[in-house]
């Protein structure tokens, strides 16, 4: 994630103070699109580092420190909690979320590890490969990559760290009784349903009713 100040920032404008801007993606490039996701391997599509790592760039004078950048695991999954924390929203209770309050990563010090070092790669529903820290394992292959100094997923390390291995797999596990391996876990809750789904804007370019400017 890097960091940002803002060239034309000007402290008479408070709004600005207020404002948090985010700019990041849900997966890599395609290949097929003529994207580079280089030096990463794989694409969309895969969970080979160049189908789930993207950039994230985050603004807000005053608050994110101007030219910094941390390696921290984040997650699109981390933005609800987080601007929830930081516009002082309540969560609903007793709901168990995916995501974490990343707060400390996007203000504090470039080296804050933040509060996940764990991340598991589904696709689909199903899961291909787990993080923790910096090491990282495919699951169907057993490959094993240290993702610090082989951010490309190029050299297998497997043999050389079967404690590891053993201890990625161990999480892999875990996550069985809760998301689940293969399919829908015991600790996912039903897909929410809208009986009749409108967008906000219809093709004719005419607002949903009840959601018109009032400016």
């Amino acid at each position: 994630m890097e960091r940002r100040p803002s060239a034309r920032y000007d402290p008479r404008i408070e709004s600005e103070t207020k404002t948090l801007v985010i700019f990041t993606s849900d997966n890599g490039g395609s290949t097929s699109h003529g994207s580079n996701n280089g030096p990463l391997r794989g694409a969309k599509g895969s969970t080979w580092e160049g189908g789930i790592r993207v950039p994230t760039i985050a603004w807000w004078p005053e608050h994110v420190p101007a030219g910094t950048s941390t390696d921290a695991i984040t997650s699109m999954m981390d933005v609800l909690p987080t601007l929830a924390k930081l516009s002082g929203a309540s969560l609903p209770d007793g709901r168990k979320l995916d995501g974490v309050d990343m707060e400390s990563v996007l203000i504090g010090p470039a080296a804050d590890a933040g509060p996940r070092d764990t991340f598991c790669y589904y696709r689909g529903l199903n899961l291909q490969a787990v993080r923790v820290a910096d090491w990282k394992l495919h699951l169907a292959s057993g490959e094993l990559y240290n993702l610090k100094s082989d951010i490309g997923e190029q050299t297998n390390v497997a043999d050389k760290h079967p404690e590891v291995v053993q201890r990625l797999r161990s999480v892999a596990d875990a996550t069985r009784d809760d998301l689940g391996v293969e399919g829908l876990g015991p600790g996912c809750r039903p897909l929410g349903r809208v009986k009749r789904p409108l967008p906000l804007i219809d093709h004719q370019g005419v607002v949903r009713s009840g959601f018109e400017s009032t400016n």
